[in-house]
């Protein structure tokens, strides 16, 4: 049997359970972006996204703001978060925020048309209609480092690309 990690201690929560609800907020089809523009201010948008292990991918349009600046900074703060239907409490629903690094994966990539695919797969049809729009672009985000939060006193950081959980916040 392992043993407990300083995180388990100080939070009171099985690794395994703090696993689980990372891989459920993961299992989620969008997530919400927030990137900076030139000037400074704060853009946000919700895109569907495919999880592979070295990261995240998005294929969205430059259409919107937010994509623009994705393009032009080529760093975001990333959330997954519960349905607020299923949470227990509204003010502790389960979430994680990050941060990313974004490069476009251009279209003669040879990994484009797989990830594709795997989009069509994961999401539907539509994919199969947008694929060659050419205002569209693939992204993959690589996680840095941000917090998974499950409930009051239970946040955690995480980093990387497997959102690994290095530490329980028990002070700020």
């Amino acid at each position: 049997m392992q043993e407990n990690t300083a995180f388990e201690e100080s939070s009171g929560m099985q690794r395994e359970k703090i696993e689980a609800a990372r891989d459920g907020l993961l299992q989620l089809r969008t997530l919400q972006l927030a990137v900076n523009s030139q000037q400074g201010s704060p853009e946000m948008g919700v895109s569907p996204f495919i999880r592979r292990d070295d990261g995240l991918y998005i294929f969205t349009s430059h259409l919107s703001q937010h994509v623009r600046d994705l393009m032009a900074s080529g760093t975001a703060t990333c959330m997954l978060c519960a349905d607020e239907l299923k949470s227990q409490n509204i003010w502790a629903r389960n979430r994680m925020k990050f941060t990313v690094d974004a490069i476009e994966i251009m279209r003669d990539d040879a990994r484009f048309d797989g990830l594709c695919d795997d989009f069509a797969s994961a999401h539907g049809p539509t994919m199969d209609l947008i694929r060659n729009f050419g205002d569209f672009h693939m992204f993959q985000l690589t996680p840095r480092d941000g917090v998974l939060v499950l409930g009051f006193a239970k946040a955690f950081t995480v980093t990387g690309a497997g959102f690994d959980i290095a530490a329980h916040i028990s002070k700020a």
